[in-house]
């Protein structure tokens, strides 16, 4: 094994290993802050959301 396929053997081991999130499963969601809402007010809160179907979409381009 060569001095390079090591190291990218050992690159695709550490980025497999997750990054702390900073939440964990069961903490309560963070506030609502989008940039735009399709049919629904704009001071919008999860109590406000409570047994409503919603659907997030998030996206980026980097």
């Amino acid at each position: 094994m060569t001095r390079s396929s090591a190291l990218a053997i050992a690159i695709l081991l550490l980025s497999s290993i997750p990054a702390d999130a900073g939440s964990e499963v069961g903490d309560v969601a963070p506030a609502l802050n989008a940039g735009g809402w399709i049919n629904i007010d704009t001071n919008t809160s999860w109590d406000s959301l409570q047994g409503k179907l919603i659907l997030i979409e998030k996206w980026a381009t980097w």
